[in-house]
């Protein structure tokens, strides 16, 4: 049987899976809910014993936990995520390299068209000291058709520069979006997975039938409640209820019957119990389990006592109107050097007395 580290030690792992899904990093070659789906998958198999991904359990052997494709998985897509990233970078590098370059061919036209400008300033002036006219005017005509010529070449460069970093803009733009777009829809589906890996973890911790905590959630529920009794000085009383003659009811009436015996005893037991800190379990087959931080054994005959006033007073109509419902109830108070085993063992000893001695009773400690 699993030891409570080992089981510590699956759920830590199943929250180091979870964990990655919830921080994802989208733009993946598949749709980023697809992509990080599988986390979640492997840590419901983890947790649960559901299938893993792309696996199915053979009919010669149980199911059991996959660790060598679980960490297998981890790593191909830890390396699908990196590859990703990479792919990213060279992308918005690109986008960076394509702008510096539009702005130093700016620049360098500019510097070209600066320098024509200035040479012919020079000529100008060397033309100023002599006295051709004809010279002077042929010189002003020939800088004019070359700036003209200049500023329709620098028109239209940057025209068509200003035309690529529209598009370039306009293409950063629709990645950002595809990015949010990819991030809620990611949110959505993991939002949805977690709140059903968290209704499968609740339903593994309740009894199908009565919709009361199972065995187990009882057991470790036991195991917290008296470290918090030890802690805190509270006293804690462990109740171990069993339904009287419930075979015979199950013989009588049938199996349907004695499922409803069971539901009422169970809704009969969650409103007797109410306080926050309260905890009911069915322990197995028709007997049941409380615990209950009390002042000492008068309030734990108090509250016992009420409860048998209730479970008289109930009728069934799958039993008929003359069948009235019994219980019997044996309990343990915490006491120093107690562990879990010891506290039931003597609980479940009170009970056994309080049905060789006539049942529908109480007993408590020797």
């Amino acid at each position: 049987m699993p030891t409570p580290e080992f089981e510590a030690s699956v759920e830590t792992l199943a929250a180091v899976f979870r964990a990655i899904a919830n921080h994802p990093l989208p733009g993946q070659g598949t749709s980023a809910a697809g992509f990080y789906k599988g986390f979640d998958d492997w840590a419901r198999h983890l947790l649960t014993g559901a299938p893993p991904p792309g696996l199915a359990p053979t009919a010669d052997a149980p199911p059991q936990r996959q660790w060598v494709p679980a960490q297998a998985f981890f790593r191909e897509r830890r390396q699908a995520e990196q590859n990703g990233v990479q792919r990213r970078e060279r992308e918005l590098n690109g986008l960076a390299q394509d702008l510096l370059g539009a702005l130093r061919d700016a620049s360098v036209a500019y510097g070209e068209a600066a320098g024509a400008v200035e040479a012919g300033l020079q000529r100008v002036q060397t033309l100023l000291a002599g006295d051709s006219v004809e010279q002077l005017r042929a010189e002003f005509a020939t800088m004019a058709g070359q700036m003209r010529a200049t500023l329709n070449t620098q028109r239209a460069t940057l025209t068509q520069q200003l035309t690529e970093l529209r598009q370039r803009a306009q293409e950063a733009e629709q990645a950002r979006e595809e990015f949010e777009s990819q991030a809620r829809e990611l949110g959505t589906s993991l939002a949805d997975i977690r709140q059903a890996l968290e209704d499968a973890r609740r339903q593994m911790q309740l009894d199908p039938l009565t919709q009361l905590y199972n065995r187990g959630a009882f057991d470790a529920a036991l195991r917290r409640y008296i470290d918090l009794s030890f802690a805190g000085g509270q006293t804690l009383a462990l109740l171990m209820l069993d339904l009287d003659h419930f075979k015979s009811i199950n013989d009588r009436c049938g199996h349907q019957a004695g499922d409803g015996v069971l539901t009422a005893f169970a809704n009969l037991l969650s409103r007797s119990f109410l306080r926050l800190d309260d905890f009911v379990a069915r322990y197995g087959g028709e007997e049941f389990a409380v615990l209950v931080f009390v002042e000492g054994p008068a309030e734990v005959q108090r509250l016992v006592d009420s409860l048998f006033e209730r479970v008289r007073a109930l009728r069934l109509p799958a039993l008929g109107p003359d069948t009235m419902l019994t219980c019997s109830v044996g309990y343990a108070i915490l006491a120093q050097g107690d562990d879990d085993a010891s506290v039931v063992a003597r609980a479940d000893a009170a009970l056994y007395r309080a049905k060789h001695n006539g049942r529908d009773r109480l007993e408590g400690p020797d």
